[in-house]
């Protein structure tokens, strides 16, 4: 973690670091309790469309639980394995979306149906994805977080309105009891490629003066979608910065964001070994079994040998 203002050096640092990766900043009013997260996941997310060889909508859809999973990870504790798991269940045709994102910054995701119509909406006088009926505006969000410390602590909350960032401000209402403000967005290019992918969450604690709660609302409905401010060229430091302008903002941590799937043979191998003995028999019966990660899409195969004459955990 890192904490100084946001001064021209800082800004500039953060810039040529920062050039062509993802990560993401939190900020801070000065004397307010109150928190910004802003949040540049582009790389990650192009990386899960092609993984996933996802459509345009698809890639919309995921991109926005994966960059609502980064920013649920103010939930858990900086830099380690804890993490948060996001699964929304609608009724649209894209079926179940699974995203999961821990401390580290590190996040990974699927979805049901990676070919799903594209569906659009004129708002503001423009076309744009309508991600409530690729996802559905009926059916649960679920929020899992695993704190490393027992059980992990699970919440289901009904969708409000299936565009996600509005179903995670009413999961922090509703579940976490924290006056919370989301917004996220996914551009996709003529060639289906993302563009820009990002979002931010502003959350306001208990004690915080009614003229900052006043402002930082005002500021939020003014603010202009986050991928039209990313497209200009603003950065999260930029965006939160301009949530928090007037309000002496301060920048209190930072960290680096990536796609990435921790899965490997020996985790692929304890799937199989989960299986009861008649059940491996019958998998063998067509060849060497074959083990897809639902999250990377790596294939591991394994021969009769090597799965039954290893003990079961």
């Amino acid at each position: 973690m890192i904490q100084k203002e946001l001064g021209d050096q800082t800004k500039e640092d953060l810039k040529n670091y920062f050039q062509d990766r993802d990560y993401m900043v939190v900020a801070v009013p000065k004397g307010e309790p109150a928190r910004v997260y802003v949040v540049k996941a582009t790389r990650a997310v192009e990386t899960a469309r092609r993984v996933h060889n996802l459509s345009p909508g698809a890639t919309v859809a995921l991109g926005r639980a994966l960059v609502g999973a980064l920013l649920l990870t103010s939930l858990v504790k900086h830099a380690t394995d804890q993490k948060v798991l996001l699964k929304i269940e609608g009724d649209g045709p894209i079926g179940t979306i699974y995203a999961e994102a821990d401390g580290k910054g590190r996040v990974r995701g699927f979805v049901e149906n990676s070919q799903v119509e594209t569906f659009t909406k004129v708002s503001d006088g423009r076309k744009k994805f309508d991600v409530s009926k690729i996802v559905g505006s009926k059916g649960t969000l679920t929020v899992v977080k695993e704190l490393r410390m027992g059980t992990p602590y699970t919440s289901v909350v009904p969708l409000v309105s299936g565009e996600i960032a509005q179903d995670l401000a009413y999961y922090f209402a509703q579940s976490e009891q924290i006056p919370s403000a989301v917004g996220i967005g996914v551009l996709v290019g003529e060639d289906g490629s993302v563009k820009h992918a990002g979002g931010f969450l502003v959350q306001t604690l208990g004690g915080i003066s009614d003229r900052v709660v006043d402002l930082l609302e005002r500021r939020v409905r003014e603010l202009p979608p986050v991928t039209e401010l990313m497209e200009k060229g603003s950065r999260p430091e930029d965006i939160a910065v301009a949530i928090l302008k007037d309000l002496d903002p301060q920048l209190i941590g930072l960290k680096e964001v990536e796609y990435y799937c921790p899965c490997d043979e020996d985790v692929a191998k304890s799937s199989l070994l989960l299986l009861t003995e008649e059940e491996l028999e019958e998998v063998f019966e067509k060849g060497p079994a074959e083990v897809v990660c639902r999250f990377c899409g790596r294939v591991y195969r394994f021969s009769k040998e090597e799965v039954l004459n290893k003990e079961k955990p």
